[in-house]
């Protein structure tokens, strides 16, 4: 299915109904189908609703650039559509990599709209355009050069706008400093075993600890 975007791309997302609403948003260079599907995480969600989503410029959803470019705050009104289109009016976010700046974004733009959000593969120091082409490249990527320049420099500030949850691998070159973000949030920090930033998303460590997160009262 599509959503339509506030400047009219279309934004593809499956939708699998039930409460609570998880929704999934994977990151640079991948799409929902590599992120969560191949990685069990739509399993591991056992009976909740489950609403994945294709960044703009990944997957199934079209890409070309937004008015004022691929920001995290366009990405999230992407997102905003989404939860519209899909008659969801509140949801918990379980994201990747730039997955959650875009997570952040939305739920900073849209109160009301996000009552959990997970953070995995993000640190505190802003990735650079180089290190997105890096991780393209890791992935087998390409096309994506417009997507790198918009987004590299962009980093998560507080306060946290709903409760959240830092995840990432101990060998996590790109988020080496995930600890210390969820430090100056306030936020818990899962650290992941034996994982780097290609590799935590199979974890269970990290599905557990996203799990208990979000049950958490």
């Amino acid at each position: 299915m599509f959503a339509i975007a506030p400047d009219g791309g279309k934004i593809w997302y499956d939708h699998t109904p039930g409460e609570p609403t998880v929704l999934l948003v994977h990151g640079f260079a991948s799409d929902s189908a590599r992120t969560w599907g191949a990685t069990g995480w739509p399993r591991a969600l056992g009976g909740r609703g489950v609403l994945a989503v294709d960044l703009r410029g990944h997957g199934q959803s079209q890409g070309h650039r937004p008015p004022g470019g691929f920001t995290p705050e366009n990405l999230a009104d992407d997102l905003l559509a989404v939860l519209d289109a899909a008659g969801v009016a509140e949801t918990d976010v379980i994201t990747y990599s730039m997955g959650g700046l875009a997570g952040w974004a939305l739920a900073r733009r849209a109160p009301g709209r996000v009552r959990r959000l997970v953070l995995g593969g993000l640190g505190a120091r802003p990735a650079s355009a180089a290190e997105m082409a890096g991780v393209a490249r890791e992935l087998g990527a390409t096309g994506l050069e417009a997507i790198a320049e918009d987004i590299a420099g962009h980093r998560i500030e507080g306060p946290a706008p709903v409760p959240a949850l830092l995840a990432a691998g101990e060998a996590d070159t790109l988020a080496p400093d995930a600890a210390e973000l969820a430090a100056a949030l306030g936020a818990p920090f899962a650290p992941l075993p034996n994982r780097n930033h290609f590799n935590a998303l199979s974890s269970r460590a990290f599905k557990q600890a996203a799990l208990e997160f979000l049950e958490a009262k």
